[in-house]
């Protein structure tokens, strides 16, 4: 899988696939990597880090889902 670009309220991340056992995901929120991977229901879900609010990973996280067809 390559690397992609979501869009939330006009500012752009790009996503970073990372190798593993489950789908990993490495973004770059404000200057910091955050990793984002499945949860035990089997949703794409951050890392817990104060690097942005919640709402705004969780809308990184919902973009992630339907790029990647999780």
């Amino acid at each position: 899988m390559k690397a992609f670009t979501v869009v939330i309220n006009t500012d752009r991340y790009v996503v970073k696939p990372l190798n593993g056992h489950s789908p990993r995901f490495l973004v770059n929120v404000n200057g910091q990597d955050v990793l984002f991977e499945n949860d035990g229901d089997g949703h794409v879900r951050a890392e817990a880090t104060k690097a942005a609010s919640m709402s705004l990973l969780l809308g990184l996280a919902d973009k992630i889902e339907e790029n990647v067809g999780v």
